[in-house]
Order: structure tokens, then sequence, then C-alpha cells
């Protein structure tokens, strides 16, 4: 689940939003950040009748409603014109950003430093021809521009600002107009223009199937702008495989609209007609439809992590756009991977290391483990009655009587305090022993520390506090004692939830900033990954009574193991091909049926020829021949041996009625592993109730989110989404598809 503010949230939960819902989409490479910060400064630098919004907001200027102007060469007595009113509010009509001087500069700002790559600028009528573009550390020079749409593919790193300083005009002396301007290369869209959108996604929770993200958005083609006839029509620009980005935004209650990311994904293909145009898009993993061919037997065994980064550098993938849980590095294979698409190799894996495969809302590929590794905490303060190893157990904490500040209520719910030195001590959680003063500062921050056996990776966790919870608190995590992050979390509740995802770490700080005033810190329980401060409600979030499905109950789950053992026979004839090869490409790959081993090769006729293998795995060699004539044929010959596979089976009871489940991951062999692997699917497959649900939609909202659903006959009910549609119209709707969880 995405990260949001605590005014998001609030709005969130009203019945009734009347704040407006936006989003954008832009194809190609945009810089989204840098286009919804961007400012123009001085506005007393320009003409009255500019617009500082519009240009920047993807509003087009109409060539039919442009205002006559002194400019040289620029006004057309046509009647094609309007004559300027005299007050800034008469000035209706879209001009975008017009200087006040002739041959005068445009500069636009950003909150912070961006980095921009490409710009895509549209001047109108009266364009620079030759003009430079500053930015803070480099400027651009351009000669000879020849029309009003002009595109650069020059990099602006690192800058907080952009300056465009026109030297000579189309038409001489001219004041610069900048109709539009897209931080990037690309087609860019904002609300107004989009008349509908629906992103769908679906992630098994135990990689039983892959991830799916699917975008379709159709957008207004006003004026026929996008025929693809029109040689201006950026359409022509476009090409399967860019990136598309999608944002959501919310106004909030000041105003200021926040935004969420919405996905990334490639495109795919794109339609138009007179009135609009329609573009879909979709994950990476439907790419990846190259074959994996590189599996070995590893007799001394293989980490599922390794197995996963050959599999990825395989299929080109670049391992910066890729995490894999550390967990992955102390799961050991040994079988061979079979014959399959890269992508269905990387579910294999997923699945076989207890992981859920992503795809991230940035384009990177998550492969997360779905259980919590060995956690311990800690602290070096605390009351006498202070617990905080316990703090990861899960447990409800015993409430004691505290002198803090409006803590304690008298209605019999708290304990007295025991003597300091009692046998007895009931599990309290986490005490501090520092009492902050009347701001809520503390003479010392108390802190608790955790622990993790190996380095570990989370995507958010949640914190349950006593009463009075502290105003503010820092999460640092250290691997190795080095710091890798410092986390401060201002929006602070008895029940915090903490959508962050954080490197990797063995050591975890948390920090007590700032308490309540005259108070202390009771903290009863952090729990990792598996807990969620978002809930469904009637009235608010639900739009109608979920939809509940009884599943078909599973009786017994068996999940196979897979045996490798090696052949009793001598070598066999594996393969077998007439090829002819040049001098110059005197290689060849021949592939294999069965996992095999000890292969040798040879080359007929013999005389004069020779084959040697330079690179062979269980399915394939690559051979180099020598001595044979360009275009000459032969025959290649692969001997070896196929390894002799058997099947052994873990089962599990889960009903006493129902079907049989037979789950077969051909990469797992060992029993323990294969134990490990039926309690996790059986986990999950036991709980046979799902629900379909219509709700009002939250951009927020992932597959494999954890959530609460109200119910009336379950307090609390968990259910774990799979299947989550979005739709936008101007407003958002969801539908959700998620199994119970016990």
């Amino acid at each position: 689940m995405q990260e949001a503010s605590r005014q998001y949230k609030e709005i969130m939960k009203r019945k009734w939003i009347n704040r407006l819902c936006h989003m954008r989409v832009s194809i190609g490479v945009v810089n989204q950040d840098a286009q919804a910060s961007a400012q123009v400064p001085d506005p007393e630098a320009y003409e009255y009748y500019s617009d500082f919004c519009k240009p920047l907001n993807n509003y087009a200027v109409k060539e039919n409603e442009l205002y006559a102007a002194c400019d040289e060469g620029y006004t057309v007595v046509d009647g094609g014109m309007f004559f300027l009113p005299e007050e800034k509010e008469a000035a209706v009509l879209n001009q975008g950003i017009v200087t006040r001087q002739l041959l005068g500069a445009v500069r636009i700002v950003f909150q912070v430093p961006q980095d921009i790559k490409g710009l895509t600028v549209e001047f109108g009528r009266a364009w620079p021809v030759d003009f430079v573009i500053r930015s803070d550390h480099r400027e651009v020079e351009v000669h000879g521009n020849g029309g009003g749409h002009f595109t650069t593919d020059e990099v602006f790193e690192g800058t907080t600002c952009l300056e465009i300083v026109p030297f000579r005009m189309r038409y001489g002396q001219n004041r610069l107009r900048i109709h539009q301007i897209v931080m990037g290369m690309g087609i860019y869209f904002s609300g107004h223009e989009i008349r509908s959108a629906t992103k769908q996604e679906y992630i098994s929770p135990v990689s039983e199937e892959l991830p799916t993200m699917d975008f379709s958005v159709t957008v207004e083609n006003r004026d026929r702008k996008f025929d693809i006839e029109n040689a201006e029509s950026a359409v022509n620009f476009l090409q399967a495989g860019q990136s598309v980005e999608v944002l959501y935004g919310q106004e909030l209650d000041s105003g200021e609209i926040e935004w969420i990311p919405g996905t990334t994904l490639l495109l795919k293909d794109w339609e138009v007609d007179d009135s609009e145009m329609s573009f879909s898009a979709s994950d990476r993993f439907s790419d990846l439809n190259g074959t994996y061919y590189r599996g070995m037997y590893h007799p001394e065994g293989i980490s599922l992590h390794d197995l996963a980064v050959d599999v990825l550098e395989d299929a080109g993938i670049d391992l910066r756009q890729v995490w894999l849980d550390p967990y992955l590095r102390d799961v050991r294979i040994s079988n061979p991977m079979p014959v399959v698409m890269h992508r269905e190799a990387l579910q294999l894996i997923a699945n076989a290391g207890r992981c859920v495969l992503s795809h991230g809302r940035n384009q990177n590929i998550y492969m997360k483990s779905s259980f919590v590794q060995s956690l311990t905490a800690g602290s070096g303060d605390g009351m006498y009655y202070s617990s905080p190893e316990t703090i990861l157990n899960g447990r409800e904490k015993t409430v004691y009587a505290s002198t803090s500040l409006n803590y304690t209520k008298v209605d019999a719910g708290a304990c007295f305090l025991p003597r300091e030195g009692a046998e007895t001590v009931l599990d309290a959680g986490y005490v501090s022993g520092q009492i902050s003063d009347g701001q809520g500062m503390f003479a010392q921050n108390p802190s608790v520390m955790v622990y993790s056996e190996a380095a570990y990776k989370n995507f958010g966790l949640t914190f349950e506090f006593g009463e009075n919870p502290p105003e503010e608190l820092r999460i640092s995590v250290f691997y190795e004692e080095e710091l890798m992050e410092a986390y401060t979390v201002t929006d602070v509740g008895k029940t915090t939830a903490v959508s962050h995802e954080f490197p990797e770490w063995d050591r975890m700080e948390v920090e007590i900033r700032r308490g309540k005033p005259h108070s202390g810190t009771v903290l009863h329980s952090i729990i990792f990954g598996e807990s969620t401060d978002y809930v469904l409600e009637y009235g608010t979030e639900l739009k109608k009574t979920p939809t509940g499905k009884q599943l078909q109950k599973v009786r017994e789950l068996q999940v196979m193991r897979t045996l490798y053992s090696r052949s009793q026979v001598s070598d066999v004839e594996l393969a077998r091909e007439k090829i002819s090869i040049t001098s110059a490409d005197s290689r060849y790959t021949l592939y294999l049926n069965n996992p095999s081993y000890g292969l040798s090769c040879a080359v007929e006729p013999a005389a004069g020829r020779s084959a040697e293998i330079l690179e062979s795995s269980c399915y394939y060699a690559t051979l180099e021949l020598s001595g044979v004539q360009d275009g000459e044929e032969v025959e290649v010959v692969i001997y070896g041996r196929e390894y002799v596979p058997s099947c052994a089976k873990v089962t599990r009871q889960l009903h006493t009625t129902g079907v049989q489940e037979v789950w077969d991951n051909p990469l797992v062999p060992d029993l323990q592993h294969a134990v490990k692997l039926a309690d996790w699917i059986g986990d999950y497959l036991k709980t046979g109730k799902e629900y379909e649900i219509s709700y009002r939609g939250d951009a927020r909202i992932d597959g494999n989110d954890l959530m609460t659903l109200e119910n009336r006959y379950v307090e609390d009910m968990k259910i774990r989404v799979y299947r989550h549609t979005l739709e936008y119209n101007g407003t958002l709707s969801g539908k959700i598809m998620a199994k119970r969880v016990e």
C-alpha cells in the first residue's frame, strides 16, 4: 500500500468527498514530479494576459483564439484574431506564457532539484530560431529551429530552474511565447483531457500464477490533433515499449493536490478516431517471453537468489531495476530449472522461495518473502517492569497504572504496579524510563532496538502504542553497523502503520523524539509487514454489500518433490542435426529434450573436421566447429546421459472433506523444503472464502495488500487483495477480489 498523508486519509474516510480527483498520464520520458511542481516566478515580467498554469498542465492554445499583438509580423489581418481586452479579468482566451519584453526570457523553477531528460515545447506561430536553454549546471544552444514544436533529448541534471532565452525570432522583434511545455519527451495528458482510464492488477499471494498489470486510457482527440495522418502530431513519435507513467491526485482541504504514483508500464498499442484516442499498456512480465535454457543440476546446491540473478541476466534485465529478498540467499536447491520462459522461471523461483512476485509502481520487479524472518527486540532503558523483548510476539499486553499526564483511567482497566524485584511481572511491552517535559521533550530519547539474524528488508510496519502515543519518532536502520536510512514519522497514533520501503538492515532503532507533555512512552508491539490500518467500512468506502463466496474445500494438499539421479547406462546419442556454417560464424547451438549431463560432441564426416563444446547446460550445447568449408553441409552429434527423475510427495491434511490439490514445483527436491512449502501453501488454501467488493476507489491500494473488512459476525476481519481494478472518469471507483485471512 502506498504512503499518504494524514490529510489524504481523513478525506478518504469521509462519507462525501467534496474535493476533486485528478489524474496524469505521460507516454515516453516525462518527469511527472518536475511537471507537477513547476512554477513561473516574477509574473510582472510577463504580459497581463499570460497564463502561468495552463502551459504546465497540458492545455493547448488554439490557433483560432489568438490575441492580436504589435509584435513584428505576428498579427494576421484576416479576421482570425481577437483584440486584446483592457482588463486582465477579461482576457479569457488561453495565450500561454507571453514575455513583456521583446525577445524576453521565460524562467521556470522547481521546488526541489530535478533530473529532466529531454524537453518538449510548443512555441506557437512566432517561434525562436536561435535560443539557449539554461539550467543550474549547463547551457544548451539551439540554432536554426524551424518550427513551433520543439523537442530536445538533452539531459538537465539536478536543476532547480530552466530558462529559455531567445536571440533571434521567426518574424524578428517578437515576444517569446510558450503555449505548452513538458519536462521530457513524449505525450502528456491531464485530467481535463482524459475521458476514462482503467488499471487492473492481479497478484497471486503464493505465486501460483504470474502477476499482471494492465492499463488503458481514452483521451479526447480535440481538433483531430492526434490524427495519424497529421505530420505534426506527437502520435507519430509513439513506439511500442515506451514508458507509460500514471499519477493519481487528490485535492486536499488546503487546495493542494497530493499526488500518488499510479503505475509505470510499457506501451502496447493505440488507436484513434475523430473524437478520441485510446492507449493500452501492460507490465514488463509480458515482454519476458524469451526461453531460459541454462538450467543446471547443482550437486552442492545453488541459492534461489543466484538462480534468479542468472535468469534475469539471461533475460537482459538491469539488476538495478530488481529487488530480491535477501532471504532467498538462504534457500538452496540442486534441481535444474526446466526449459520455460524467463517470466515463468521467475514465478517458479518465487514459489519455491515462498515469495510474492510483483510489478512495482516504479516498473521494478520485486520478489518479496511473505513471512517474517526471526527477529528479536531489546532496549537499554526502560522501567523495571518493562519487557521490550515481548513487543514482537503479537500478544495482548497488560496495562499498568502510570503517573503520566492523562494516562490512567479510573475504570479498573489498569493494574497496580508490582514492587521492584517482584517475581511476578505481567507482560507490559516496552515502557520508557524517561518522562517528557512540558513540551514533550526528553532528557534522553527513549529507544528500542530490533535485531535480525540476517539481512532483512521490510516494506512497512505497524506500531501499537499505549495511551498517550508519542508525537514524533525516528526509525533508523543499520546494516553491518552502517546507517542505511533514518526515517521520521510525525503522523503518530495509538496504531500507526508506516508504509515505507526500508533498505536492507540487520538492526533497527526506534527512537522517540517527542512525546505527549509529562508522559512516558508505552510500546505494546511492532508488527512487520502483516498488519494494516486500512479499513473498508459501510457508509464510507463500500458502495454496496460485498459478495461472499465459499470456495470448494481442499481436503488434502500434496507438494511434489522432484529427485534427479544419474543414469546407469553408457553414453547415448542425445541430438543430431544437419547444419551449414560459414567461417565467419563457426558456432552452432543444439537443444536437448531432457535434462542431460556428461556431454560430448562429434562432427560427421570427421575427416579434417572437429567440434568442441564451448558452453552447455542440461538442455543445450554450443559447439565451435573447425575444418568445415563455407557452405559445406555436415552433421553434428551430441552424446551424453540423461538424468533419471523420480517423484516423492509431502502431504498436508487441511479438511476432512473436499478435493485433493497437487502442487508440483520442479525446483523442490528437499524434504524440509517441501514441508515448509506445504505449510505456506496450505495456510493459503485452508481459508476457502473470498469476497468481491465494490468500493469508492483509492489509488493507495496494491495487489497483495492486507486490510480489514467490516463484518457483522467477525470483528476486525482481515482480507488479502489479489485482484484490484481502479477506474477513473473524473472520479475514482474500484473493485476488489480478496481472500479471507485467518
